[in-house]
């Protein structure tokens, strides 16, 4: 299996995403092809070329829905394709830290660990080896790369997660349909949130209409989990801004 992360905002007092976000798009390797040949047909079929990035800050925004009708098209099709794709999304919604979170070089942020444990447990059913791609390069949040192997070998719970291949790749979103996939998936889920469509949609407004229509496309994807341990891991999880900071080791195994 392959699972693609990607953020929508950064959890930094001073970012400007009050809900920031961070997605998995898990796939099986064998279903990878059909998926990337699914986009590329409706960049194709819509646009008549195949080299437009599906980026959620070009295309996710009111000018699309305002004025774009083609761009317009282009978003629609991509969200209804998604109900037919063989993909599972996770994410974890945050809460802007309202100080600058202390994280040792080597310390692994508590969003990614989170989407870690739902990858490994959906590994585990399908008794498959799962291969992290993030977007960018290595240095990524003060060097990524780092912090995701000193998880795996240096923590007990990285150490567990025998289903993890044992080094993440970093990839160009431009050419990455699954890296695609996330950045527009994060980007819907942290609009959601931020807007509070989960109580109501402001009436008239199509832009945050269609945001609410395609969260719902998104829940539909994801799974509910539970550890052999018996703690819930939810495929949506909201994570308090405590957690940016450090938690104990009884919330290290129960709150997520």
């Amino acid at each position: 299996m392959v699972a693609f992360f990607d953020e929508s905002g950064f959890p930094h007092p001073k970012d400007s995403s009050i809900r920031p976000v961070c997605v998995a798009v898990c796939l099986s390797e064998r279903d990878s092809h059909f998926v990337s040949g699914r986009l590329h047909a409706l960049k194709r079929n819509l646009l008549g070329k195949e080299d437009i990035e599906f980026k959620a800050k070009r295309l996710l925004n009111r000018s699309t829905f305002r004025r774009i009708a083609e761009k317009r098209e282009l978003v629609e099709a991509f969200f209804e394709q998604l109900r037919n794709l063989p993909i599972t999304i996770f994410a974890v919604v945050m809460e802007r830290p309202q100080q600058v979170p202390i994280i040792e070089e080597t310390h692994l942020p508590n969003q990614f660990r989170y989407l870690l444990q739902r990858c490994d447990l959906l590994a585990q059913e399908t008794k498959d080896m799962i291969t992290i791609l993030f977007d960018g390069d290595c240095q990524a949040c003060g060097g990524l790369a780092l912090k995701f192997s000193s998880f795996l070998y240096r923590s007990t719970e990285g150490r567990s997660m025998s289903t993890i291949t044992d080094a993440p790749f970093f990839v160009d979103s431009r050419v990455t349909c699954g890296i695609q996939i996330a950045d527009m998936a994060a980007s819907v889920i942290r609009l959601y949130q931020e807007n509070r469509l989960y109580q109501e949609t402001p009436s008239g407004d199509a832009f945050l209409s269609a945001i609410r229509r395609y969260y719902n496309v998104l829940v539909d994807k994801t799974k509910n989990q539970e550890s052999p341990e018996g703690y819930q891991r939810p495929g949506f999880y909201f994570m308090p801004e405590r957690n940016h900071y450090g938690i104990t080791l009884n919330e290290d195994t129960s709150v997520s």
